[in-house]
């Protein structure tokens, strides 16, 4: 028999005993079963060995499985010994069409190359990580696997710290907290979230917790294969947070191969301070914050109670009196008693920079509370310190963007909000873009950033409608206005009365029916009415009537500063210095003496 047709035998014999098609099973069942484990494993707190274990099994029970589909075959009696070929067998099957022949033989390859290839990638794939820097990452919201919607605050709160901490190393790409939070809950994988957010990591990861235990599993993908380049997982003592926190951010850094500051002397890589030491001020810490992101007047009453009991448990918290201050100083915050709220912000604020003066959020909060005291100067100053320690803080160039409005800055205020939008693009830093674009006078392309908003679900419809509504106001289209108005819940009865004015007046003498009906309006809501003391609501016809006529607005401003130590009255003012509709009155001596009353 020649050399080529005793090999033509032999594979007749593998195909006759089934080996080819036991060799395609195989392997592709072992990359099915490599992949599952690589990827639930870690998901259910397996450590990273047992995934190198089911590999040396899988690649060590592949030449047994030849072995035995060489040995044994199955029968209708079971499993017995493969009877030797009768004559002419051999040669039927090695004479048969290739089309015959080569499909199988291509399929045992193809699981030859499976099995290697998924074995490969577990037992090599630490070699491969170390040799690759990735310069962005998303750090998803950790699932909680507990089923108590009362720690739901934790993975969240875990998530956030570890954004921060990462946000800090130089050249690394962490896309917002906004951004990567709109995916909690969603069933999106990892390479499709890393195509939306322009990664090229992506952190997933869960929480358990029991009244002693905290389990905390956290994997590292490439956003590219979906691979996991690292995961780890953690099963310790509620108290020991603080330290898995720091563990996952050295880890992760490593695993991306870049560092997040120098070593230092004990060999250790410092990540972003968090301010206390204390396990329960910490977890408190994390509640108030998971309530201040819902930035709602009752979830910041709460969130301000959980700062509270951060602070009795740690005293010198300085992030914890810096939320305080952050709860107070928005306007959702301010309940009933602006005045109050913006002195317990400021308050606290410097308390907190008492304790940490590299605090950028306490910088924030106090220049957010000198803004509203129309102390430009001194806020312009806090919020310049606050961008220069952390120029990642969205909120930071949010706020500042206000000064340089009121300083005649329009340029530079709407880069600064663009920068921010860029960094966390929430509902409220679009709506603060949409109206700067209308405080300095692109009224159309304000109308095009808060068309969104104004039909989106959230807490800015109405407000994106009025700015809408202002914005053709000013462009003088009234009939576009009145619609914007309608569309957030204006009475059809009240919009058909203004459409037919318009029709009737015109749109020369509309101004001053607009004028009117805004007056009459803000003495029907105040007659017997606590807001009757609030000298802040007289902006309301001062504006209207600053469309109409000058002076009759000058006489409502008049009565606005009447005291200009008043809160309302200043917090009102800055929209005066702030809103166009003022341009008519801004060059009327009488205007200039009100701002001097003011103290500008």
């Amino acid at each position: 028999m020649s050399e080529s047709s005793g090999f033509r035998h032999f594979l007749a014999e593998l195909k006759r005993r089934k080996v080819f098609r036991v060799t395609a099973v195989y392997g592709a069942a072992s990359f099915g079963i490599l992949q599952a484990a690589d990827i639930l494993f870690p998901r259910i707190g397996l450590p990273d060995w047992t995934v190198t274990l089911v590999a040396a099994l899988t690649l060590a029970g592949f030449p047994l499985a030849l072995i035995l589909s060489w040995a044994f075959e199955r029968t209708p009696e079971g499993v017995q010994k493969t009877d030797p070929a009768v004559t002419g067998e051999l040669e039927a099957i090695a004479s048969e069409p290739a089309r015959n022949r080569w499909p199988l033989g291509l399929a045992a390859v193809g699981g030859i190359v499976l099995l290697a290839f998924s074995a490969w990638w577990v037992l090599g794939r630490p070699a491969a990580a170390e040799a690759r820097i990735y310069d962005s990452i998303a750090v998803l919201p950790f699932v909680d696997m507990s089923g108590d919607l009362e720690n739901e605050y934790l993975g969240d709160g875990l998530a956030e710290e570890l954004l921060n901490a990462l946000a800090g190393v130089d050249g690394l790409k962490v896309a917002s907290r906004t951004s990567t939070f709109a995916f909690k809950g969603t069933n999106v994988g990892a390479t499709a979230i890393g195509d939306s957010l322009e990664v090229a990591t992506v952190l997933e990861g869960s929480v358990r917790t029991s009244p002693d235990r905290l389990r905390v599993t956290a994997q590292l993908i490439d956003a590219d294969t979906g691979f996991h380049l690292w995961s780890e997982t953690y099963d310790r003592a509620p108290a020991d947070l603080l330290d898995i926190q720091d563990d996952l951010t050295q880890q992760i850094m490593a695993a991306l191969a870049v560092q997040l500051a120098p070593v230092t002397a004990d060999g250790e890589r410092p990540v972003v301070q968090r301010g206390t030491e204390n396990p329960e001020a910490y977890d408190y810490f994390l509640q108030g914050r998971f309530f201040w992101n819902k930035r709602t007047g009752e979830d910041l009453d709460v969130a301000v109670g959980l700062f509270e009991k951060a602070i009795e448990a740690d005293s010198n918290f300085a992030a914890a009196y810096a939320g305080i201050a952050d709860a107070r100083a928005v306007p959702a915050g301010w309940n009933d008693d602006p005045g109050m709220a913006l002195d317990t912000a400021e308050a606290y604020a410097r308390r907190a920079l008492e304790i940490d003066p590299t605090l950028a959020q306490a910088h924030t909060a106090l220049a957010y509370t000198q803004l509203m005291d129309l102390d430009l100067e001194a806020a312009e100053a806090s919020f310049r310190r606050a961008i220069e320690l952390d120029p990642g803080y969205p909120t930071g160039h949010q706020w500042y963007a206000e000064v340089l409005i009121a300083t005649d800055r329009d340029d530079e205020a709407l880069r600064q909000l663009r920068l921010a939008e860029s960094l966390d693009p929430t509902m409220i830093i679009r709506w603060h873009l949409g109206r700067a674009l209308y405080q300095t006078g692109h009224f159309e392309e304000a109308i095009d950033q808060l068309r969104p908003l104004a039909v989106e679900d959230g807490g800015y419809r109405g407000p994106a409608a009025a700015y809408i509504a202002q914005s053709y106001e000013l462009l003088l289209d009234y009939d576009a206005m009145i619609s914007a108005y309608e569309s957030v819940g204006y009475p059809d009865e009240m919009a058909q009365e203004a459409r037919d004015s318009l029709s009737v007046l015109g749109p020369q003498q509309f101004p001053a029916y607009s004028a009117r009906q805004a007056q009459r309006f803000v003495e029907e809501v105040t007659a017997g009415s606590p807001l009757a003391a609030d000298r802040g609501v007289l902006f309301v016809p001062a504006r209207a009537w600053a469309l109409a006529d000058p002076d009759r607005s000058l006489d409502f401003l008049e009565q606005l500063a009447a005291d200009p130590n008043d809160v309302n009255s200043r917090v009102s003012w800055f929209e005066v210095i702030v809103d166009p509709a003022f341009d008519s009155v801004r060059e009327n001596p009488r205007y200039g003496v009100l701002m001097e009353a003011f103290g500008m």
